[in-house]
């Protein structure tokens, strides 16, 4: 194309269809493309819907040429972020357009520009509104699938991105694990599973359907302080818990979801859930006029073959202790043998930062391979 490119503030519904279906037509017949939900990216969106979305300071832009919508971002500022981290930095998200470097650079300059204005020194992403949802550009591992909550993207962003300026902050891994393989597990995974097995002090449960919401609270109290030091690290505030819960729970089943406790104290917890865009395979996104029943007689019925450990952690205190390391590699190996039991036969673990050496042990006790890149990007912008 050789029309000029004209950039739109999103502003009115019709705007903000079109910034939704963006990458349904961009990315249609790709053979890794696993559209999600619409109805899952539209309430992602929506401060009523999702408490990430609320309080923040944000845009949305189209690009257009020719009458085309040819791309699109997000630029945000997240006020969680600034009180917890206080380094005056925007973010830039939802990054998605055709091949053409002069659009994507389009895109970015509007987010830098929005950013600048605002007074930041500092341009981070790509985010969707914090680290707690999905993040980062995919540099490596294009003809896998994206899964539920993970980002798909083009190799062709990445030579965009870093041309406009953006050096790498972080990398994150995706690792998957063929829960078939790897038996009988290597020698030390085994001492610590028995290790655990054995120990009076070191226990762990399904999840009490009947106190589901309790539950899920205190699994996120493990994520909070077990992440806590992390890159970039958000907690969970209340109302994003209560959220959680809600999204969740038709996805999560109690032998799919363990606490785990440590002479009393609770430590640690393992979530595994299916691949909700394997689910909806064929929908193009879309519940509607039959595909929801569809959806559902899957998610009871039907073969899904991958899933997916979204949330996971050991508490600071257990960190490199024989216990806890026990304890996690057991719970690991609860909930691969339900899925088995329920014919999955692949679960992705992630994302991971690329220095967190205790949990990368742990996939890899488990037998998984990293085999995805994630990146995150910044820049200093303005004054910075």
């Amino acid at each position: 194309m050789n029309s000029q490119i004209v950039l739109e503030t999103v502003q009115t519904p019709e705007q903000l269809k079109l910034f939704l279906g963006l990458p349904y037509e961009l990315y249609r017949g790709d053979p890794a493309w696993r559209p999600p939900l619409r109805i899952e990216r539209k309430e992602q969106l929506d401060p009523a819907k999702n408490p990430a979305a609320a309080n923040l300071d944000r845009s949305l832009f189209l690009a257009k040429q020719g009458g085309s919508v040819v791309g699109r971002i997000a630029a945000f500022i997240n006020p969680a972020h600034d009180s917890l981290h206080k380094d005056n930095s925007a973010f830039f998200g939802y990054l998605d357009a055709i091949q053409d470097e002069t659009v994507i650079f389009a895109l970015l300059e509007a987010a830098e520009n929005w950013a600048t204005a605002k007074g930041r020194s500092r341009l981070v992403g790509p985010a969707q509104w914090g680290v707690n949802e999905e993040v980062g550009l995919l540099i490596d591992g294009f003809e896998h699938p994206n899964v539920v909550l993970m980002p798909y993207g083009k190799a062709y962003y990445q030579s965009a991105v870093e041309g406009f300026g953006f050096e790498k902050a972080v990398d994150l891994y995706a690792f998957q694990a063929d829960i078939h393989a790897g038996y009988p597990r290597p020698k030390m995974t085994q001492m610590m599973v028995n290790y655990a097995t054995k120990s009076e002090s070191v226990v762990w449960r399904k999840l009490d359907p009947k106190n589901f919401t309790r539950d899920i609270e205190s699994a996120m109290e493990v994520f909070n302080d077990a992440w806590g030091n992390n890159w970039g690290f958000l907690p969970f505030p209340d109302d994003a818990i209560q959220h959680l819960a809600k999204e969740m729970k038709p996805l999560i089943s109690p032998n799919r979801f363990y606490l785990g406790y440590i002479e009393g104290k609770l430590a640690a917890f393992i979530c595994l859930i299916p691949d909700l865009n394997e689910l909806a395979r064929g929908f193009d996104g879309k519940l509607l006029p039959f595909n929801w029943a569809k959806l559902i007689w899957r998610l009871k019925f039907g073969k899904i073959k991958q899933s997916r450990v979204p949330l996971m952690g050991l508490k600071t205190e257990f960190h490199n202790t024989r216990k806890g390391l026990g304890l996690v590699a057991a719970l690991c190996e609860e909930v691969f043998a339900a899925a088995r039991d329920e014919g999955y036969t692949h679960s992705e673990l992630g994302w991971i930062l690329e220095d967190n050496e205790s949990m990368i042990a742990i996939c890899k006790q488990a037998s998984a391979v990293p085999y995805k890149t994630y990146r995150m990007y910044e820049k200093q912008i303005g004054n910075g």
